[in-house]
């Protein structure tokens, strides 16, 4: 028999690790917004760090669970309360290794929403008892394929952030008025790229490995279930976002636009089709993965459609003079060779030597109070 104290102790964690979260998230804002003191910054990189390391005590806390009660190990993420806890799991990491390679917590206010309001309503209106399995649960493939497709996520997300501010950005909108001008749209838009170049193959390695744990559970490697189609169109639009990158007409503009139109149909596929197929009586072959409250449901469809509508609006509105005047600058400094590539940004910032890259992104650095690097 399982040993129920296994799951009081992973509760624990869990609720330690949302509290640290939120507590990351209260001084990375006053870091960024008010007080620019490294000692503030370096409190809030540490709650964030306290904070994963507790929540990866609960992952291994539920895994010891399923361990005992399956005899086999299981990846904790077999019902919404796991898979949204497990997403912002590997969001936050992943967050934490940007924020150390590009060291700046310039963006922190934005990545971390995501794994904030996710907490909250896995606090308020997900049940942490783990339910009884599905024979298609129990088995290895679990692990590779939503690992794959939820690593895929997570980076589809941080391509989004940084859209999300190139478009701010070109917009000249207040709203990120504090943003270092430093960080400016060739910055942003080479690493919103960047992401979706690792993400696309890991999704597809996701969904792959999905056919292959389809055809092992159920028989078929494919069968037009309403998850697997949203899933497939996940990957179309990430396609068409690298196919279109060799065309001049779709610039950093759209493309960042389209990064958002991305990332709100992940979401989709994530969490606003169990909704959906519910909302229109139809079955699915992964409704193990429902939870929650249903009286959310509607509004988490309104706002799924509305940070749908948004990008799409933005796409048919004229592109701001901002994007335009970096457009020109491409067309002028791109090889006449490969007239529609994209040039590397250029050095913004930071010293002359050991800059941190994301390929060939530079890091930009500035000085705080006390003339230390910082961000």
């Amino acid at each position: 028999m399982p040993d129920n104290s296994i799951l009081m102790a992973g509760s624990t964690l869990f609720k330690l690790a949302m509290y640290c979260y939120f507590g990351a998230y209260f001084v990375y804002a006053v870091h960024t917004l008010l007080y620019r003191a490294r000692w503030a910054g370096w409190l809030a990189t540490g709650l964030l760090c306290a904070g994963w390391a507790l929540h990866t005590g609960f992952l291994i806390e539920r895994s010891k669970f399923y361990y005992e009660q399956h005899g086999g190990f299981l990846l904790p993420a077999t019902n919404m309360y796991e898979a949204i806890g497990y997403f912002v799991w590997l969001i936050v990491g992943i967050y934490l290794i940007v924020e150390r390679v590009l060291k700046t917590r310039a963006f922190a206010l934005f990545a971390l929403i995501l794994p904030a309001v996710g907490m909250a309503y896995n606090g308020q209106s997900m049940s942490a008892d783990p339910r009884e399995l599905f024979p298609s649960l129990k088995s290895y493939w679990l692990a590779f394929h939503i690992s794959a497709m939820f690593i895929s996520y997570s980076l589809f997300f941080m391509a989004f952030i940084f859209g999300l501010l190139y478009v701010l950005r070109a917009w000249r909108s207040p709203v990120i008025s504090w943003l270092d001008s430093r960080y400016d749209l060739a910055w942003l838009d080479a690493l919103s790229s960047r992401f979706i170049a690792i993400g696309v193959p890991i999704i597809t390695l996701g969904i792959g490995l999905g056919a292959v744990w389809a055809n092992a559970a159920w028989g078929r490697a494919w069968g037009w279930d309403p998850k697997e189609t949203w899933a497939l169109i996940t990957w179309f639009v990430y396609i068409i976002y690298l196919h279109f990158r060799s065309y001049s007409w779709f610039n950093a503009y759209r493309a960042a636009v389209t990064t958002m139109i991305g990332f709100v149909v992940v979401l989709v596929t994530f969490q606003g089709v169990n909704y959906i197929v519910s909302a229109f009586g139809k079955s699915s072959m992964h409704a193990y993965t429902e939870g929650g409250a249903s009286s959310t449901a509607g509004i988490i469809l309104l706002v799924l459609a509305a940070l749908l509508l948004i990008p799409l609006a933005l796409l048919f509105m004229p592109i701001p003079a901002a994007a335009l005047e970096h457009r020109r600058d491409l067309s002028e400094t791109t090889s006449p060779a490969r007239p529609d590539r994209l040039p590397p940004p250029k050095r913004i910032g930071g010293s002359s030597s050991g800059e941190p890259r994301i390929g060939e992104v530079p890091a930009p650095q500035r000085k705080d109070e006390d003339g230390d690097a910082e961000a």
